[in-house]
C-alpha cells in the first residue's frame, strides 16, 4: 500500500497515471493495458489538459479503454432529465454542460483527444443511477492479474483532484477483482452520457464554435438572457435541497417560515460551515436547529450532534434531542472543559449547537477560547434572539466562532474596523446630546446597513412584524390558524420621589456623577473613586528601582505580555465597571443598594486591615471577587475563568509599592461610603416610593384585568427578595397574587411552569400563584405565557435582557390574550440625564433595533419598531418594488414565469456556461458568477471594491430585454486579474510575534521533527496568517516560546493547538473558485 496525497510530485495522482507506462515490461506493448475505470464525483474538462501535458500519462490515457462514471456533478436540469422516466437519455446529453469547450488553442488539444478517443471506441462516460461521492481509479491489465492496481481516496477527477491540492488516497493490488466487480455493478446501472453511438450529437453539445463570424456582437448572448440564465442557476440550486425530514415528522407543525430557515440554515452549514438563528423570542429556533441537525444526519453531512447550553435548558434541549431522535451529546454552557476534552478524545464530524451564543461576545475571555477550539473544523448553529449586547462588535464574535471564510476576508475586516468606528462616534455623540433622536436613528439604520450587506447570508433573523409583512408567511400562518398577541405601547412609570429626590441625586453624584471622566473629578473629595479595584495606577514610577518592583507586581496580576498602559487601563475599567455596578443597585431598590454598601464597606475595612500589616490583597488578572456582589449579576465578565483556582496576589511592603495618593483615596472612598450608608440608614420601606407605585399599580392590574397573570421582572436576587418578602407582609396583597418568587431549584422551575407555561398539558397546568417575582435567571429559555402583563422594576444597562424578558410571554402557538402589557419603572427627576441605565439602554436599543429589527416595544412608546425585511430593503437586501417581501422575491417571481414559458426555459436551459460579455453602466469593473456544490457564489467589483452581496450583484446583473452585449476589451484581462488579487485577501497584513517565532523555529529544528510536526508547524503558521486563532490562542503560542526550550515548545503549543483540528485550514484554502464552474463574468464600462 503507498500513500497518493499530491504532497509533492512524486505523490500525485497524475503521476499514478504516468506509472502505469512504467509499469509494461516492453515499452512497444502499450496496449497491455486494457481498462482505466475511474468513479468520481466531479470531473471538470481542465483535468485533461493535465494528462495532455504529461507525455507517459497521455499514453496510458490514449491507449486503454477508458470509463469514466460520474457520481455528482452534472447539473440540476440534466438531473431532473436523468431520474423523470419520460426523457431518455439522448435528451440529457443536450444538457450535460460540465464538457462544453471551445475550440481555442488552450482548448484544442482536449478536443483532438475525445475525438480521438471517441473515434476509436476507447471512451465512455456515464452518471451514476444515485448520487456517488466515491472516488477510485482502476488499473486492468490484459494479461497479468498481478499487475492490476487501484488507487482509492478523496482525489475527484479533476486538476485539484489529481495534483493541485492536497489529498488522501492509497495506491494497491490487493482486493482489485472486488473493486472492479464492484464498478461494474455500478456502470451497469448508470445513465450513459457519451457511448459509441452517440459521439457526434455528443460533440454537437460540448464544443462551442468561436470563428471570426461568430465574434460579432450581434451573436452574443444578450443581457437579459444572461439575467434570466443567472436566476434560474440560482434558483434552482436553493430548490435541490431537499427536506428529509420537517418539525411535523416529530409532532410539531409545519409553518412555512421554520422550513424556509431549515433549507437556509442548511445551505449556510455547508457553504460557511456555520449558520446564525437569530429570530426573536418565541418563533422556534430550537425546532429549527433541531431539525437542521437530523436532516444533516439523515443526509449523512455530519456523524454526530453536540449541544452547548446553558445548566437551566439542558432539560428542554433532552426533550428536543428525544423527540428529534438525533442521539445529542448535550453539555452545560459550564463544562466547556468536558466538552473539548470529549471533541479532542472521539475524532467524528460534528454539528455543534450553541445555545444562548450571546454569552460567547467577548472575544478575549477564557470561555471564548474555549468554544472555539470545540467548534474549530466542525459545522456550527449558534441560536440567540440577542446577538448584540454591548456594541456591534459583539456580531462577528459570534459568527466568528464558525465562520473564517466569510468574514476574514481582509476586504470585510477592513468593513469592519470602519463600522465599530462609526458606532463609537455615534455612541459619544449620544452620551453628549448632540444629536437630535431623529439623527440618532438615521446614523444607525446605516451602520446596520453595512453590518446586514456583511452578514445577511449567514444569518436567520425574522420578527413577528417580518412573518406578517410576507404574503407567503401571512397565509400560512392564518391557514394555520396561527395568531400573534399584539403588544401594548409599554407603559413608563416615573414616580415622584417626593423629600428622597435631592438625596437621590446627590447619591447618584457621589457614586458616578455624569460627567465622570472630567478631569476634574480626578482631585474631588466628594466622589467615590473605586480605588480599592485600581491599586495598581497608584505605582511608584519614579525610580528605575521603582519601575522594576512595580512591572514585576503588574505582569504577577495581569500577565507576562501586561505594560503600565494596560494595567492602568484594565484598573480604571474594572472600578468604573463596579461604580456603575453601584448606580444600578441604587437604580433598582433600597435594599440592594443599601445591602451594596454594607459589603462595599466591610471589604474595605478588610483591606485597611491587611493594610495596617503593610500588605495588600488584589485578585490576579484584576478579577473582581464575586462575594462582594449579589449571585445572580451575570454582567460581572472580567473574570478570567482561567485562573478559577488561583487565589488573591498579595502585595508585600505595600507603603514603600504604592505612592501617598492611594492610602488618602483608599480612606475618602471609606469615608463617602459610610457617609452614605448614614443617610440611607433611616430609609425604610415606608419612605420606598418605588414600592409604593407599585403596589398601587398591581392592585389596579388585578382589578381591571382578573386572569391575567403578571410577571415583575428585576437584576438583581436581593431586589427580588425584598418584593417579594414586601409582598408577602402587605395582607392584601397577598391575598390578590399570591405572589412566587422565583429559585435556582428544580422544584422551583417545576412550579413555575406549572403556573404559568401555557405550552403544559392542561392536566399539569395549576392556578396556585398568580404574580411571579424573578430575575433575568428566568428569561432565558422558560415559557411564561400564562402572563399578560410584565413590570421591569428596573432597566438593565443591556436592554436585550428587557428583550428576553419579553419575549417569555410573547410564544408562538397558544394564543390567551389579544393583548399584552408592559410596563417600567424609573424615578421622575429634574434631569433626566441622571437616569444612566436609562440613557445607555435607549442608545443600544436603537442600534439593536436598526440592525436586526424587534416587533415590540420594550422600553418607551415611541420606540422605532423595525422588521428585518424592512431593514434589508433600506440595506439593499430588499427590493424597495415591494414592501413585504425579501430581496430576492423580485427574481424567484421571474423564475416561476420562466418555468411557465416553455420556449423561453427551454433557451435558457440549453445556454452554455463560461459566457464572456461587456456592458454600459455606471462605472468600470466585473461580475462573476459561478456554481459549484455547495451553492451559486457571485463577486462584483465595483470601482477596485469587492463586493460578495449577492443581492447587489443581481441588481447589476438585471437587465431589459432591448439591451445589447459587446465583446470584451483589451482591458478584460487585467480588470480579471485583479478581481482574482482582491478576491483572495485573507492573509494578514503584518507579522505577529508568534508566526516569527514559528518560522524560526521550523527553521531551527530541521530534521529533529518528523515531518508530521513540520506539517503542523506550517499548519498552524497558515492559520496565523488566515487570522483563524484567538487572541489568547495566539498569546500562548508566545509564551510557549518563552517558557519552553527545543522539542517542549512544539509539545506545549500541541496543547494549545489541536493538530487534526488544523485540517480546517484546507477548508479556509478552498475558496469558492476551486471545483466550481464558471457561468457568466460581465465587464462594464462607463
Amino acid at each position: 500500500m503507498i500513500l497518493v496525497d499530491n504532497s509533492e510530485e512524486s505523490k500525485s495522482l497524475l503521476k499514478y497515471f504516468e506509472k502505469q507506462f512504467y509499469n509494461i515490461d516492453n515499452e512497444n506493448d502499450i496496449h497491455n493495458i486494457k481498462e482505466i475505470c475511474i468513479l468520481t464525483a466531479y470531473c471538470y474538462y481542465e483535468v485533461f489538459s493535465y494528462i495532455i501535458k504529461n507525455e507517459n500519462a497521455r499514453n496510458v490515457f490514449l491507449n486503454a479503454k477508458v470509463k469514466i462514471l460520474i457520481g455528482m456533478n452534472i447539473d440540476n436540469k440534466t438531473r431532473r432529465l436523468y431520474f423523470n422516466d419520460n426523457k431518455d437519455n439522448d435528451k440529457a446529453i443536450n444538457d450535460f454542460k460540465e464538457f462544453t469547450l471551445t475550440e481555442n488553442k488552450e482548448y484544442s488539444s482536449i478536443i483532438e483527444l475525445f475525438k480521438y478517443k471517441c473515434e476509436n471506441k476507447t471512451l465512455e462516460i456515464r452518471k451514476t443511477a444515485e448520487y456517488m461521492h466515491a472516488k477510485l481509479y482502476l488499473f486492468k491489465y490484459n494479461e497479468e492479474a498481478e499487475r492490476n492496481a487501484f488507487l482509492i481516496g478523496s482525489s475527484n477527477f479533476t486538476h485539484c483532484g489529481i495534483k493541485d491540492r492536497k489529498e488522501l488516497n492509497i495506491y494497491c493490488k490487493d482486493g482489485f477483482n472486488e473493486l472492479y466487480n464492484y464498478f461494474e455493478e455500478e456502470w451497469n446501472k448508470a445513465h450513459e452520457i457519451l457511448n459509441n453511438k452517440n459521439e457526434e450529437e455528443f460533440f454537437r453539445n460540448i464544443i462551442k464554435p468561436t470563428n471570426e463570424d461568430k465574434k460579432d456582437k450581434d451573436d452574443l448572448v444578450s443581457p437579459y438572457k444572461i439575467f434570466l440564465k443567472v436566476i434560474y442557476e440560482y434558483f434552482e440550486f436553493i430548490n435541490r435541497e431537499e427536506l428529509l425530514c420537517s418539525p411535523a415528522d416529530y409532532g410539531y407543525r409545519d409553518y412555512k417560515y421554520q422550513i424556509d430557515a431549515i433549507k437556509s440554515g442548511i445551505n449556510g452549514i455547508m457553504l460557511y460551515n456555520g449558520v446564525l438563528i437569530s429570530d426573536v423570542v418565541g418563533l422556534g429556533k430550537s425546532i429549527i436547529a433541531s431539525a437542521i441537525a437530523k436532516n444533516l444526519l439523515l443526509k449523512e453531512k455530519v456523524e454526530e450532534i453536540i449541544i452547548i447550553c446553558p445548566p437551566k435548558i439542558i432539560d428542554s434541549w433532552e426533550n428536543y434531542n428525544s423527540e428529534f431522535q438525533i442521539k445529542a451529546k448535550v453539555f452545560s454552557i459550564g463544562l466547556l472543559d468536558k466538552a473539548l476534552e470529549y471533541v479532542r478524545n472521539h475524532r467524528k464530524n460534528r454539528l455543534i449547537i450553541i445555545d444562548e451564543a450571546h454569552r460567547f461576545v467577548n472575544n478575549k475571555t477564557y470561555s471564548y477560547d474555549m468554544i472555539t477550539n470545540i467548534c474549530f473544523g466542525n459545522k456550527v448553529i449558534a441560536i440567540t434572539a440577542t446577538p448584540m449586547h454591548n456594541t456591534t462588535s459583539d456580531i462577528f464574535s459570534i459568527i466568528d466562532i464558525f465562520d473564517r471564510k466569510l468574514t476574514k476576508n481582509k476586504n470585510i475586516e477592513e468593513a469592519k474596523i470602519k463600522i465599530l468606528k462609526e458606532e463609537r462616534e455615534l455612541k459619544s455623540k449620544y452620551k453628549k446630546s448632540e444629536n437630535s433622536k431623529e439623527e440618532n436613528i438615521k446614523k444607525s439604520k446605516e451602520i446596520a446597513k453595512e453590518i446586514m450587506s456583511l452578514i445577511h447570508t449567514i444569518i436567520i433573523r425574522r420578527t413577528r412584524n417580518d412573518l406578517l409583512e410576507s404574503s407567503e408567511y401571512r397565509k400560512d400562518l392564518e391557514k394555520q390558524k396561527t395568531e400573534f398577541n399584539d403588544v401594548e405601547e409599554p407603559k413608563l412609570h416615573d414616580y415622584e420621589l417626593g423629600d428622597l429626590s435631592k438625596l437621590y441625586s446627590d447619591t447618584l453624584e457621589k457614586i458616578s456623577p455624569y460627567n465622570e471622566d472630567n478631569e476634574d473629578n480626578k482631585d474631588n473629595s466628594n466622589i467615590f473613586k473605586g480605588v480599592r479595584y485600581k491599586p495598581l495606577i497608584y505605582l511608584k514610577k519614579e525610580t528605575i528601582e521603582d519601575k522594576r518592583k512595580s512591572a514585576e507586581i503588574v505582569k504577577e496580576v495581569y500577565g507576562e505580555d501586561a505594560n503600565f498602559d494596560f494595567a492602568d487601563l484594565s484598573s480604571n475599567n474594572i472600578a468604573k465597571f463596579m461604580r456603575h455596578l453601584l448606580v444600578r443597585r441604587f437604580e433598582s431598590s433600597i435594599f440592594a443598594f443599601k445591602k451594596s454598601v454594607d459589603n462595599m464597606i466591610a471589604k474595605y475595612e478588610n483591606i485597611k486591615m491587611w493594610i495596617s500589616k503593610n500588605r495588600y490583597t488584589i485578585y490576579k488578572r484584576g478579577d473582581v471577587n464575586y462575594e462582594d456582589y449579589s449571585e445572580d449579576d451575570n454582567d460581572i465578565m472580567i473574570k478570567d475563568n482561567s485562573k478559577k483556582d488561583e487565589g488573591p496576589y498579595i502585595i508585600e511592603n505595600v507603603k514603600e509599592v504604592l505612592r501617598e495618593e492611594f492610602f488618602i483615596d483608599f480612606e475618602n472612598d471609606l469615608k463617602i461610603l459610610k457617609e452614605i450608608k448614614k443617610d440611607w440608614e433611616n430609609i425604610g420601606i415606608e419612605k420606598d416610593k418605588k414600592f409604593f407605585k407599585l403596589k398601587e399599580e398591581l392592585k389596579k392590574f388585578k382589578k381591571e384585568n382578573d386572569k391575567r397573570k403578571i410577571i415583575i421582572f428585576s437584576e438583581f436576587k436581593d431586589t427580588v427578595d425584598y418584593l417579594y418578602e414586601s409582598i408577602c407582609k402587605d395582607e392584601e396583597l397577598n391575598y390578590l397574587l399570591k405572589p412566587l418568587k422565583s429559585g435556582a431549584d428544580s422544584k422551583n422551575r417545576e412550579t413555575v411552569k406549572a403556573n404559568f407555561d401555557a405550552s403544559l398539558e392542561e392536566r399539569k397546568q395549576e392556578s396556585e400563584y398568580f404574580l411571579l417575582i424573578s430575575t433575568d435567571t428566568l428569561s432565558e429559555g422558560v415559557n411564561l405565557h400564562r402572563a399578560g402583563i410584565i413590570i421591569n422594576y428596573d432597566i438593565p444597562y443591556n436592554p436585550t435582557r428587557v428583550i428576553q424578558r419579553v419575549g417569555r410571554i410573547n410564544r408562538i402557538g397558544k394564543k390567551l390574550f389579544d393583548k399584552i402589557y408592559i410596563h417600567n419603572f424609573i424615578p421622575r427627576l429634574e434631569a433626566q440625564k441622571d437616569i444612566k441605565n436609562w440613557q445607555i439602554s435607549n442608545f443600544k436599543l436603537t442600534l439593536i433595533n436598526s440592525i436586526f429589527g424587534n416587533d415590540t416595544k420594550i422600553l418607551q412608546k415611541d420606540d422605532e419598531i423595525n422588521s428585518l425585511f424592512s431593514l434589508k430593503r433600506e440595506a439593499g437586501i430588499i427590493s424597495d418594488l415591494e414592501n413585504d417581501i425579501s430581496w430576492d422575491i423580485e427574481y424567484r417571481e421571474i423564475y416561476n414565469k420562466l418555468n411557465q414559458d416553455n420556449n423561453l426555459l427551454e433557451e435558457i436551459k440549453n445556454m452554455k456556461d463560461n459566457i464572456f460579455i461587456r456592458r454600459e453602466n455606471d462605472f468600470n469593473g466585473l461580475v462573476e458568477i459561478r456554481k459549484g456544490e455547495n451553492g451559486i457564489f457571485g463577486g462584483l467589483l465595483k470601482n477596485s471594491v469587492m463586493d460578495y452581496n449577492m443581492a447587489n450583484i443581481f441588481k447589476i446583473l438585471k437587465a431589459q430585454e432591448n439591451e445589447k452585449s459587446f465583446k470584451p476589451s483589451d482591458k478584460a484581462e487585467s480588470l480579471i486579474a485583479d478581481f482574482e488579487r482582491r478576491k483572495n485577501i485573507k492573509k494578514i497584513n503584518y507579522k505577529p510575534d508568534a508566526l516569527l517565532k514559528l518560522e524560526r523555529y521550523k527553521e531551527i529544528m530541521g530534521l529533529e521533527i518528523s515531518l508530521n510536526d513540520r506539517e503542523y508547524i506550517e499548519k498552524i503558521i497558515k492559520g496565523i496568517e488566515y487570522n483563524i486563532f484567538t487572541e489568547k490562542q495566539i498569546k500562548n503560542i508566545e509564551k510557549a516560546f518563552k517558557n519552553n526550550n527545543g522539542i517542549e515548545i512544539l509539545k506545549e503549543i500541541k496543547k494549545i493547538i489541536d493538530y487534526s483540528s488544523l485540517n480546517y485550514i484546507n477548508y479556509i484554502e478552498n475558496d469558492y473558485l476551486k471545483d466550481s464552474i464558471l457561468v457568466v463574468r460581465e465587464e462594464f464600462f462607463k
